[in-house]
C-alpha cells in the first residue's frame, strides 16, 4: 500500500533529530507568506501534532510544499528523498 502525504511528513519529522526538529519549528513560525501558523499551535508539540498542523493549515499538498522548502532552509535538504517520492492524486 502506498503511504499517504500525511504519514509521509509524519515520518519525515520523525527523523529530524531534536536540533533539527527545533529548527523546523522556528522556520514554521518564521514563515511570511499567507497562511501563517500561530506560536500556540507549535509550542510543546510533538511530531505527529505538528503533522496534523500542517496539514489542517496547508492541506496535504501545500504541507508537502512548505515541509520541502523548511528543510531546504534548514540544509535537510537530503530528507525529504522519501516525502518528494509520494505520488500526489487527484
Amino acid at each position: 500500500m502506498a503511504k499517504t502525504i500525511t504519514s509521509t511528513l509524519a515520518d519525515t519529522l520523525e527523523n529530524l533529530s531534536k536540533g533539527e526538529f527545533e529548527r523546523f519549528c522556528h522556520k514554521l513560525l518564521d514563515r511570511r507568506e499567507e497562511p501563517r501558523v500561530k506560536r500556540s499551535h507549535v509550542e510543546d508539540k510533538s511530531r505527529l501534532q505538528i503533522t496534523d498542523v500542517l496539514v489542517s493549515t496547508f492541506t496535504e499538498e501545500g504541507a508537502l510544499t512548505v515541509v520541502l522548502e523548511i528543510l531546504e532552509a534548514i540544509g535537510c535538504n537530503q530528507r525529504p528523498a522519501s516525502t518528494a517520492a509520494v505520488q500526489v492524486t487527484s
